[in-house]
């Protein structure tokens, strides 16, 4: 009972959330299943910032990068949207055929909602621009710096792929390859936490 008091609030937001998301996606799931999935995300999210807030306040991270076309990359320009960072390399293996899923995530959301960024963490003297080309790649490669590793650690093996929400919070970290559907599934999941936030004004 103790525990219905305290998400009572939450639980019928999510109700209404549940109806209104099955009518949007024309899901065939029941109601009940739509809200169990959305309550189980809701509290497990709601339970790691409690512990985060016991852990340390939240401070805002700003870091900076400049990319391959010469434009100042940085954290302001992540606000508002999914980030999904990639440490890589242009001689690692792995990296390479993780290429093909990015450039079909790029495809598939809009800049406005996703960024995409390739940061490499080759010697300075390799020309990425042109290895982007080369590769097809259609997002951004930018370099690694420190104030980025300050702010997303250093990544021990490559690829390591982050996905980070709208505030700049980390979701998801990964050593090694991850799936087009993975990634996407993700993503999906942090836009609609996000529109329905808006949408009820939490």
């Amino acid at each position: 009972m103790d525990f219905l008091k305290r998400h009572f609030s939450t639980i019928v937001l999510i109700t209404i959330a549940a109806f209104w998301i099955g009518i949007q996606l024309g899901t065939d799931d029941c109601p009940s299943c739509v809200v169990s999935n959305l309550a189980d995300k809701a509290f497990a999210t709601a339970d790691a910032a409690e512990v985060k807030a016991v852990a340390a306040p939240v401070k805002k991270a700003n870091w900076s990068t400049v990319d391959t076309n010469g434009k100042l990359f940085s954290s302001n320009d992540l606000e508002g949207k999914v980030g999904v960072l990639v440490y890589w390399a242009t001689w690692c293996g792995g990296c390479k055929s993780e290429i093909p899923a990015l450039v079909a995530l790029r495809k598939e959301f809009a800049q406005s909602d996703v960024e995409i960024v390739g940061l490499s963490v080759d010697e300075a003297h390799k020309d990425l621009a042109a290895y982007a080309k080369s590769a097809g790649i259609n997002y951004r490669i930018a370099r690694v710096t420190p104030s980025i590793i300050d702010t997303f650690g250093q990544a021990d093996s490559i690829p390591t792929l982050l996905i980070v929400d709208q505030e700049g919070r980390i979701h998801f970290r990964h050593t090694g390859l991850v799936s087009k559907d993975a990634l996407s599934e993700r993503v999906r999941s942090l836009l609609a936490t996000h529109h329905i936030d808006r949408a009820f004004g939490i």
